[in-house]
């Protein structure tokens, strides 16, 4: 099994290549990046003949299709604004594809591709990282326990207990840019069985997660589980999917500023006669920053994280109530976050092996919870399930 990274140089894509790189069914993983010095050093770092490293654009499709000939699948760990680009690219070279979300719009139109990727006897899975991702197939067990579903409400909510060592360091537990978003554009939800545009830092909810997470304020943000539950689940008469988020309380408050103030803005401003970009400025400045802060320094990272569905339906006739959760904390032999790095890898190999019908599919469609549930636990994620009954 050959499997390419785009964007592999980044920080979800190096996790992504410490979990392909201890299974030994994969041959070899190319880590290509628009950044190839980082491409390069990255491979390097792992010091295994197996991954390689190569220069990638994703605006030039013609030329990442022809460096994906003869892998066997993408995992797209870039930005998601290139992502129509690398599906198109897989179509091409032949490859099966998959990557960490679209912020809804974007899957929406990757939804598209489908008729494509059937006749070319390829798979896609849109979002699976961990929201979405993860989310999306704790709901279809939920799903699968009932005959009628009429809500499901996903959520996610983290906390960071690292020892900071007295360092004041702003530091995001994924892309930056992606945060900005959540935070500043509006968000779609679907409500009473219709999409429904809301504003940003809505929908606030307190939310009692387990221990050590405990009870946190999530709101919605813009997001892709909605972007493809609904027609999932439509078959049981889903009526409501919605999405909520929670991040450290103290790295919260400062994004949220950030963004109050427009440092989630794509439209240019003009500074001492250059035109740029306040997200790409504040992404850049956000990256020294922490690479100032941290210089020589070896942290013990601590996070803990729940990504959670609650579905509620009937089953036999009974109004009953499913919350499953899925528990992470920093990897015990990797000593990072690995949620959302985890589950492409794993989706990967489902689809390699032909546990994936050829389409473009969420991964509430796509995979099989049961086997799914079972490659989280070999990587220290745990799931749990509560069932209650005669719930109002």
């Amino acid at each position: 099994m050959k499997i390419a990274l785009i964007g592999g140089a980044g920080a979800m894509g190096r996790v992504t290549t410490m979990d392909l790189r201890e299974n030994d069914k994969v041959k070899e993983i190319l880590i290509a990046d628009y950044q190839s010095e980082k491409a390069e050093e990255c491979a390097a770092g792992f010091n295994d003949p197996r991954i390689k490293a190569s220069f990638v654009d994703a605006n030039k499709i013609e030329e990442m299709a022809e460096l994906l000939q003869g892998y066997d699948a993408v995992i797209n760990a870039a930005q998601y604004y290139v992502n129509l680009n690398v599906m198109r690219a897989c179509l091409k070279a032949g490859v099966h594809y998959n990557d960490l979300g679209g912020m809804f719009h974007t899957t929406r139109e990757q939804l598209k591709l489908s008729k494509d990727f059937k006749k070319a006897k390829l798979t896609a899975v849109l979002g699976i990282g961990a929201a979405p991702g993860i989310t999306n197939v704790l709901a279809r067990y939920g799903y699968d326990q009932l005959d009628k579903v009429e809500i499901v409400r996903v959520s996610d909510a983290a906390i960071d207990l690292t020892d900071m060592k007295g360092i004041d360091v702003f530091m995001p537990g994924y892309s930056i840019r992606t945060i900005m978003e959540e935070y500043t554009d509006d968000s779609v939800q679907f409500l009473d069985g219709e999409y429904r545009t809301l504003p940003p830092l809505s929908g606030r909810m307190e939310i009692e997660f387990p221990q050590p997470i405990g009870r946190q304020i999530c709101i919605h943000t813009l997001h892709s589980e909605p972007a493809t539950i609904p027609e999932s689940f439509k078959n049981k008469g889903v009526n409501e999917v919605t999405w909520r988020l929670s991040l450290p309380a103290g790295f919260e408050e400062r994004a949220q500023f950030l963004a109050s103030i427009g440092f989630g803005s794509k439209e240019p401003v003009t500074v001492q006669g250059v035109d740029v970009v306040p997200v790409e400025v504040m992404a850049a400045v956000v990256e020294k920053h922490i690479e100032d802060k941290l210089k020589g320094e070896i942290l013990d990272v601590h996070d803990e994280e729940c990504l959670r569905a609650q579905v509620i339906g009937k089953k036999d006739g009974r109004n009953v109530e499913w919350i499953v959760d899925c528990l992470v904390a920093t990897h015990s032999r990797w000593g990072v976050s690995h949620a959302t790095s985890v589950p492409p890898a794993i989706a990967a190999e489902m689809q390699v092996e032909g546990d994936v019908q050829p389409g473009v599919w969420g991964p509430e469609q796509a995979l099989d919870p049961v086997k799914f549930f079972k490659e989280l636990g070999k990587r220290e994620m745990r799931i749990q399930v509560t069932r209650k009954e005669d719930v109002t």
